[in-house]
């Protein structure tokens, strides 16, 4: 039989079959001895030393590890990362969700479970049509064009914010898998509960208390409840909140990033080309870009003009074609400021005849902006870098008020591009100004404060030795 040729008589372990990123977050929190693949190795049924090597790889493009000859070490991130139950680039989404207060720990909570789980979305052979309109309706009325992971975010609260019969009725109507929602809505509660305990969220929120304080708050998913007790429960819209949802998106799961490419131009008869739009993912040790189609099932499947040149994805489908699925539109400036590591050139450089410089994102990404705004850029992504940073290596780190301002000015800011704008726009924003104004204080501040310490050892020294 054909089956006894070409089918294995069983299937393959499932540590052969998965990724690897949570069993390498696994063996380093247990401090192992030897390396990750070293470790691997005796497993019964070791994974591929291939597929290890790539996880690790991919948890130091996270900075949840950091690698030297013959050690690894979890970093604060990885650490983090290591007691939740989702995918590291998933934890890193909630995590500094957190970091952005209850409203954006909500979102990257529910985007989080939302992604762990399948697709609540049906799509059942005699009303396909149907479906897909249905879906397209979740997607609409977001800033910068359709999105997969706004669509199930909509979908998501909308089923929320409804109570008893009503909440099933409208997932027939709309065609949502009710299991797979309500199965969102347990995830959420279980790493909520993670987060109370290593301290991102106020403590004590376990997750049978936040289910019951759902219950009696009008039968939702409780966590909005547990985190703003005095907000309207059914009161968010997550597309009032899409800059930041595609700015926490993009801080995850870079360089998960596709390039859109659309050929311009007219026809032999003088009409305007209507030719599809390519698009390329940048994949490690590859020099070209890699040619790649969007899935069936995204809501992007059928759309040929995008307002943002670049989608943020979460997950890459090898069938007859290389497919992306779940992607959603992401700004520039959203790049810049939650992307890859900045470089930039010099004035003049690469052709330039003005003072415009070349701002490159993780070195495939690059932006031509002028160099007072580079300087403004490199400085907020840098304040802002090590304020995530800080936040996540001591939850219980309090910000300050210049923090405080300058976390809402960066969101101010993220909200405030309009679809047309580039990251050149970004100069015209009073958001800009607050930035910029607020990461200089915040680097006037450790100058002073450093200067002081510097001053205090020297003085120290010189009592000792006198």
């Amino acid at each position: 039989h054909t089956h006894d040729v070409i089918c294995e008589p069983h299937q393959a372990p499932e540590i052969k079959r998965v990724p690897l990123e949570q069993l390498v977050l696994r063996i380093r929190a247990m401090d192992l001895p030897g390396t990750s693949e070293s470790v691997c190795r005796r497993i019964i049924e070791p994974p591929e030393s291939e597929a290890v090597r790539k996880a690790v790889a991919e948890l130091v493009d996270i900075e949840a590890l950091s690698v030297r000859p013959g050690k690894e070490e979890l970093t604060a991130l990885g650490r983090h990362l290591a007691t939740l139950p989702v995918d590291a680039r998933l934890g890193k989404l909630i995590l500094l969700g957190a970091a952005f207060g209850p409203e954006a720990c909500d979102m990257a909570l529910t985007a989080a479970a939302a992604l762990a789980s399948r697709s609540p979305f049906l799509s059942p052979p005699d009303a396909r049509e149907a479906a897909d309109r249905a879906r397209s309706h979740f997607a609409e009325g977001g800033k910068w064009g359709p999105s997969d992971h706004l669509a199930i975010l909509v979908a998501y609260y909308s089923f929320n914010a409804r109570a008893g019969g009503s909440k099933m009725d409208f997932a027939r109507e709309m065609f949502l898998g009710i299991k797979t929602l309500q199965g969102m809505g347990e995830l959420k509660r279980q790493l909520l509960q993670m987060l109370s305990e290593s301290g991102f969220v106020r403590s004590g929120l376990r997750s049978s208390y936040v289910e019951q304080l759902g219950r009696r708050g009008g039968d939702n998913d409780g966590v909005r409840l547990a985190l703003l007790p005095d907000a309207d429960p059914n009161g968010f819209d997550p597309r009032d909140q899409e800059p930041l949802l595609g700015a926490l998106l993009c801080a995850s799961l870079f360089p998960q990033i596709i390039m859109i490419k659309t050929e311009g131009g007219k026809t032999k008869k003088g009409k305007e080309s209507k030719a599809p739009p390519a698009f390329f993912i940048h994949q490690h040790g590859t020099d070209e870009p890699v040619k790649v189609s969007i899935h069936p099932s995204s809501v992007n499947h059928r759309t040929t003009k995008f307002a943002e040149p670049y989608l943020v994805y979460h997950q890459l489908v090898f069938t007859t074609k290389t497919y992306v699925r779940d992607c959603t539109p992401v700004s520039p400036l959203a790049l810049v400021l939650f992307g890859g590591a900045l470089t930039c050139s010099e004035p003049g450089r690469g052709g330039r005849m003005n003072d415009d410089v070349l701002l490159t994102v993780d070195g495939w990404i690059s932006f031509s902006v002028p160099s007072a705004l580079q300087r403004l850029l490199m400085l907020v992504r840098e304040e802002l870098d090590e304020l995530l940073k800080r936040k996540i290596s001591d939850p219980s780190t309090e910000f300050s008020e210049g923090n405080e301002a300058l976390l809402n000015a960066v969101l101010q800011l993220l909200a405030s591009q309009d679809r047309t704008d580039d990251v050149q726009a970004m100069q015209k924003h009073q958001a800009a100004n607050d930035a910029l104004r607020n990461a200089q204080m915040m680097q006037a501040n450790k100058r002073s404060q450093g200067g002081k310490k510097g001053k205090s050892k020297a003085q120290g020294r010189g009592g000792g030795g006198g």
